[in-house]
């Protein structure tokens, strides 16, 4: 385990040093991660750009995109894709979600008993309205609502 420059650099500031040699033993450099990198599988986001940079011997690894297609469009996440591919990453684009399915929605609901649900990261906002008994305020990326 190595902390990523970023990170280190917040502990740091923190005044929270002591986090980054609570676990030394474990510590894998850069330099180490490039020598077994046929054998490491690091979890990797667009914020670790500048630690990529400074490891030799990844080109030509795999990396598995999981988050939803959409932030592809934002520049941070273009100039990391950019840069792996640049570096001939194959890239697999498998969205995986922390999401609650339809079932666990209707517990909560249930549970909590909100006055409106707004919809979030679905494509079917319009479902809700035939699941829920409760008011369903739609939205588009972007808008704003008042509460």
């Amino acid at each position: 385990m190595a902390f990523t420059h970023y990170t280190s650099n917040a502990l740091a500031n923190k005044g929270k040093k002591e986090i980054l040699y609570q676990f030394k033993g474990y510590k894998i450099t850069k330099e180490e991660i490039g020598l077994q990198s046929d054998k490491i599988v690091m979890i990797v986001r667009p914020s670790m750009l500048k630690d990529l940079r400074h490891i030799s011997g990844i080109d030509g690894g795999n990396l598995i995109y999981s988050m939803w297609e959409g932030y592809l469009q934002k520049p941070g996440t273009r100039k990391f894709m950019d840069y792996l591919t640049n570096r001939k990453f194959e890239t697999f684009n498998i969205h995986t979600s922390g999401h609650a399915d339809t079932e666990t929605l209707k517990k909560m609901v249930k549970a909590l008993k909100p006055k409106h649900i707004v919809p979030i990261h679905t494509f079917n906002k319009s479902d809700y309205q035939r699941i829920f008994s409760v008011p369903v305020v739609e939205m588009n990326d972007g808008d704003t609502i008042q509460i």
